[in-house]
């Protein structure tokens, strides 16, 4: 069955939350990243961005995290995913998300409006472990690159906002993402968003750096303030830091990550992708 086929019998309705799974390379850089998103994270960052990643991609990942003691949680994320940005009629990725809390099927549709911009909308089945409920949503997202060093996006995330998803901490959210490229030496990316009905502080922003090194290897770091912490379903503060080797079919990403606020948690992330 072709993912063009998965995408019109999973769609409807169009939904989804794009804040349940980062990956190693969002992880490392602090959840940053809806501005240059790169591989299958585009299904979750901002869909808009996989008509310009042409290629057929297939990843897995593992995600174990723990506190300092018995009082913190701890558990596992485990992630799979697959994408396809050659489509010439339209670009699509779906996904499969485990987590203590619950399981997450999302998918992700793009479309190149122009040689530099793009469109995309994302959708989401929730299944909630403890309560046996069920929750959809929807994002919409856009991206541009106007000048070579620099691309930007816009995303609004959990457009229902329905009260069950706002029970699981699924508050609508408009964001921006900014991507600097200085002179292909140095990455970095700036997500300021804005939660309008969540309860405490609506502001927040996602900020890392990424370094490439030889084309291949890079280094990478980040923090959070007020930004969802996916694997404990809550908002709250961390930073992270991670590497990643980039070779002609495969790719390996390793990330170290650490949640501050509201708990303290402690997560070691890997994930494995093959383009084709």
């Amino acid at each position: 069955m072709s993912l063009r086929i998965v995408f019109l019998i999973l769609a409807l309705p169009v939904s989804a939350f794009a804040s349940d799974y980062h990956s190693p390379r969002t992880a490392a850089l602090g959840g940053a990243g809806r501005g240059g998103p790169l591989l299958t994270d585009a299904i979750f960052l901002n869909p808009a961005m996989n008509s310009f990643l042409p290629s057929y991609q297939v990843n897995g990942s593992f995600n174990s995290y723990s506190g300092k003691d018995d009082t913190e949680p701890k558990g596992r994320v485990l992630h799979y995913s697959i994408q396809d940005g050659r489509n010439t009629l339209f670009q699509a990725g779906l996904a499969y998300t485990k987590r203590a809390d619950g399981a997450f099927v999302h998918l992700g549709v793009s479309k190149a409006v122009a040689q530099r911009i793009g469109v995309g909308i994302g959708s989401k089945y929730a299944f909630n472990s403890a309560t046996r409920e069920k929750a959809v949503d929807s994002t919409l997202s856009m991206i541009a690159s106007p000048i070579d060093w620099f691309q930007g996006s816009f995303v609004v995330d959990n457009l229902i906002e329905s009260s069950k998803a706002q029970t699981w901490n699924l508050y609508r959210e408009f964001a921006f993402g900014f991507k600097f490229n200085v002179k292909s030496m140095l990455m970095a990316y700036f997500d300021p968003h804005y939660i309008p009905n969540k309860p405490g502080a609506a502001f927040g922003y996602e900020f890392g750096l990424e370094l490439p090194l030889f084309q291949d290897f890079f280094l990478r770091w980040g923090k959070s303030e007020n930004s969802m912490q996916p694997h404990v379903a809550a908002y709250g503060d961390g930073y992270g830091m991670g590497i990643g080797w980039i070779f002609p079919r495969l790719s390996i990403d390793l990330a170290l990550s650490r949640t501050v606020n509201p708990v303290q948690t402690n997560n070691k992330m890997i994930s494995f992708t093959v383009s084709y």
